[in-house]
């Protein structure tokens, strides 16, 4: 038989054992590589892809640190009070940090309608309560943003260290 992607003649020979006269034949064998005919590429999954979702946004910046800072696309005010005396705080970017055991513990017992804000007051290393009034004027693509930032740090994990 010849190979249709590499143009290579393979065979295999089976035998049946289970008759008293045993039985030679040439039996086609089809790898998987040339099995790819009559399938579209939407059937077709790439194990070697990588997510584009796990992708870091083109304007993140990697900090030595190993943080990821991401200049947000439309510049966030709020108002604190701390100390008695009222601050602005602008925000014109966000910067994560990885994310540990007690971070997912938190997270974990946050309600479902808040793990996602819970999520990035940890990896901002904010409180909660900034977080929540700095979510709630974040422009949605920054949240996506900082969404695929997360991604990122759960998909590729830092190098090892040898020394």
């Amino acid at each position: 038989m010849t190979n249709r992607t590499t143009g290579k003649t393979k065979s295999e020979l089976a035998i049946d054992l289970d008759e008293d006269d045993a039985v030679i034949e040439d039996a086609e064998v089809v790898e998987a590589e040339e099995q790819t005919e009559g399938f579209h590429d939407d059937d077709i999954v790439d194990e070697d892809a990588t997510d584009p979702l796990d992708k870091l946004p083109s304007h993140a910046i990697r900090n030595e640190d190993g943080t990821i800072t991401l200049p947000l696309y439309e510049t966030v005010r709020i108002k604190v009070r701390a100390s008695g005396k009222v601050k602005e705080k602008v925000f014109e970017s966000l910067t994560f940090h990885r994310l540990n055991g007690l971070d997912t513990r938190v997270i974990g017992e946050a309600p479902d309608n808040m793990q996602n804000i819970v999520t990035f007051a940890r990896s901002c290393r904010l409180s909660q309560a900034v977080m929540n009034a700095v979510w709630d004027k974040l422009d949605a693509s920054d949240i996506a943003n900082g969404g695929r930032v997360l991604n990122h740090f759960l998909s590729s994990g830092r190098k090892t260290r040898t020394s």
